[in-house]
């Protein structure tokens, strides 16, 4: 398979076709982080059943506004979860049309999306399914967790720590998992036309068959994006630099440059964030459609 095709032709489809930076952007296609946090011991765990009390009380003050903030958020959330299908639709219809090399652009990719919505919109559904062992495993753990910390069971605590360690390599590789379903089970959706179901059985077959390039294929991905967090994350501290600067030396100039750094900065992460999201898509994109092409003979 000709991985570094794959790498090369995704960042020029995806520089080229600019129309894929925003349905890729409002796809949610793009790569995640995580963070790790350090927290120093301390000789006396705090006191976390007068901290219930005052949430509790709080909420029980506050339900109204609360109730109507989670009506708010499940209307945007659900409005946001099938405009992420359709653009997700869209997105690996245009990055497969570009790759064919055939003339393709937003007015043909909006209606491709469109055509396989409500498809997608199950499909994701089904993977919501999936990850909810995930979740409701994380869930116990917290809740174990915080009945230790509200006993001060340190012994509890440090058990749940423990056994989070082991669950967390059981959830990587179940994760790892997921992740292979999403990609090339969506790939399948638009570019197979397979309904919801019969694209994750196809996902699932095409990973255990082609297991090695597919877990290549996301070693690559994950050290492009590794790659591209490194240099961000250089030219950002240049960037920011004046602003730490301005802000030990004097107060009264730090807002002011916190203000044109903002305005700066932040629509520049965001355009550089939808250019990679297009990028990511169009990659796996590309990979799935080389991936169970049989190399160095002909069929």
């Amino acid at each position: 398979m000709p991985y570094w095709d794959v790498v090369t032709r995704s960042f020029r489809i995806a520089w080229t076709h600019k129309y894929l930076w925003l349905i890729a952007f409002l796809s949610g296609e793009g790569g995640g982080n995580a963070g790790l946090n350090y927290t120093r011991p301390v000789n006396r765990l705090p006191d976390f059943g007068a901290m219930q009390q005052q949430a509790t009380t709080w909420v029980i003050d506050h339900v109204t506004l609360i109730e109507a903030l989670a009506l708010v958020a499940l209307v945007l959330a659900v409005f946001l979860f099938v405009l992420a299908a359709a653009c997700e639709g869209a997105t690996i219809r245009g990055s497969a049309e570009h790759d064919a090399e055939r003339p393709f652009g937003l007015a043909n990719a909006w209606p491709m999306g469109l055509h396989t919505m409500w498809v997608m919109v199950r499909f994701r559904l089904a993977l919501f399914v999936l990850n909810l062992p995930l979740l409701a495993a994380a869930v116990a753990w917290v809740v174990v967790l915080l009945i230790g910390l509200i006993h001060q069971d340190v012994g509890l605590v440090l058990g749940t720590l423990f056994g989070g360690l082991l669950l967390f390599l059981v959830f990587l590789v179940y994760a790892l998992y997921l992740l292979f379903l999403d990609r090339f089970g969506s790939r399948a959706v638009v570019l197979e036309q397979r309904k919801a179901l019969a694209a994750i059985a196809r996902a699932h077959r095409l990973l255990f068959k082609r297991f090695g390039r597919s877990l290549l294929v996301l070693v690559i991905s994950l050290a492009i994006s590794l790659a591209i967090a490194v240099v961000a994350g250089f030219l950002s501290s240049i960037l920011l630099l004046p602003l730490l600067i301005a802000g030990y030396t004097s107060s009264a100039t730090f807002w002011p440059i916190l203000a044109v750094t903002a305005v700066v900065l932040v629509p520049a992460y965001l355009v550089i964030a939808a250019f990679l999201g297009a990028q990511n898509s169009t990659y796996w994109t590309l990979a799935f459609r080389r991936l169970d092409v049989e190399y160095g003979y002909t069929r």
